[in-house]
């Protein structure tokens, strides 16, 4: 273990409390006083270097949180003539002129949104009317983004898929969008029927969701599995 402490004002403080007797005893001890003097200059010289770097410090600290402040108050003050600017841009028939006389880069037109997602974790539930509800999920489907969803359906028999309904986006209410189809002839469930769902924002269209099976059990009970047909030709 280091006999010296690795803190400089802890290694100040041993010097310091040790020079008066090593002077003393500097003979008895194996050093001589003039190598007790020389380390005397040397605490001095340390002792003032640190209060200076305190200062310094303590100085530094004081000066950036200065800074910070005058920085805020600028950034805030610019930032109040910025809104003025672009308000007032805003309101006149040649709004570029505005900020070409400001130098001010005008706002950059919304991008537009992304079509919405794959819809994907599909749930089924046979009514007691007997009409089917789906029910899925699926990453940009809140209707306040402009998102629909269009359902395709193939009954046994058909060459495509069909348009049998819409469906609007989620919404902080229902999480889940949701289609019930009560269009489906009795002759169909056994066999099974086919959907697949698509989502669109405006024209854009999404990913189409994978093709689904529905089929009616006896027991009452509508299961769902992915379709193993490769027909997926939609049609309006």
């Amino acid at each position: 273990m280091s006999v010296l402490p690795r803190r400089t004002n802890e290694l100040i403080d041993f010097c310091v409390s040790r020079i008066a007797n090593w002077t003393t005893n500097a003979e008895q001890i194996g050093i001589e006083a003039s190598q007790v003097q020389a380390l005397n200059a040397l605490v001095t010289q340390a002792s003032s270097a640190l209060d200076a770097s305190v200062k310094a410090r303590n100085g530094a600290k004081s000066a950036t949180l200065t800074l910070e402040v005058s920085i805020g108050e600028l950034r805030n003050a610019a930032s109040t003539l910025v809104r003025q600017i672009k308000a007032y841009a805003d309101a006149q028939s040649n709004p570029q002129s505005v900020f070409a006389l400001a130098q001010i880069n005008p706002p950059a037109p919304p991008a537009p949104l992304p079509p919405p997602g794959k819809p994907e974790d599909f749930n089924v539930a046979l009514n007691s009317d007997g009409s089917v509800t789906l029910s899925w999920t699926g990453q940009g489907s809140a209707a306040s983004r402009g998102t629909f969803y269009t359902i395709y359906r193939r009954l046994p028999g058909q060459a495509g898929y069909v348009t049998v309904g819409g469906s609007p986006g989620t919404t902080t209410e229902r999480r889940r969008a949701s289609f019930t189809d009560a269009t489906i002839p009795a002759s169909a469930a056994s066999a099974g029927v086919h959907y697949i769902v698509q989502g669109f924002r405006g024209t854009r269209a999404g990913t189409a969701s994978d093709a689904l099976v529905v089929q009616f059990g006896a027991d009452g009970v509508a299961t769902l599995r992915l379709s193993d047909d490769q027909n997926t030709r939609l049609a309006a």
